[in-house]
């Protein structure tokens, strides 16, 4: 994926990160959207110490929320998604394969998009790029009713 948001454009982007997490808990949680194309974004959430289990590493729930939250954002990427849909995530594993001591960057990739369900496969890596955890997010758009 490119590193720019030519497709897009700033305008675009800042858009979506006021919708996917500039309100509610995508506000609370505090990621920021570096880059959205269809079917692909990256977004990078600071270590904070309310993130933390009590010591040094992030909760895995937050691990987590940072895997639905990208798989989100990467399901709602498409241009030609009606005015009106709905979405909610119906599925979401999520594999933790090292603990995260410090930023943490999350990488989605649509892996299938049917007539109403995306399947997102999500990375979380650490800024030296070591794997911290794996996710797999089925999220479900819901087209308005006619």
């Amino acid at each position: 994926m490119n590193d720019t948001t030519t497709d897009y454009g700033q305008e675009r982007l800042a858009m979506m990160q006021e919708r996917m997490l500039g309100r509610g808990f995508g506000a609370i949680l505090g990621p920021k959207l570096e880059v959205l194309e269809e079917g692909y974004c990256r977004m990078v959430l600071p270590w904070r110490e309310d993130l933390s289990r009590g010591d040094a590493l992030i909760h895995g729930g937050v691990t987590a929320a940072l895997i639905d939250k990208a798989g989100t954002a990467a399901a709602w990427s498409y241009l030609d998604i009606p005015e009106g849909t709905r979405g909610s995530t119906v599925s979401m594993n999520v594999n933790f394969l090292e603990g995260a001591v410090g930023d943490m960057i999350a990488e989605a990739r649509t892996v299938r998009r049917g007539g109403s369900i995306v399947v997102i496969d999500v990375d979380v890596k650490n800024t030296d790029g070591v794997m911290l955890a794996k996710g797999l997010v089925t999220y479900k758009l819901s087209r308005p009713r006619t």
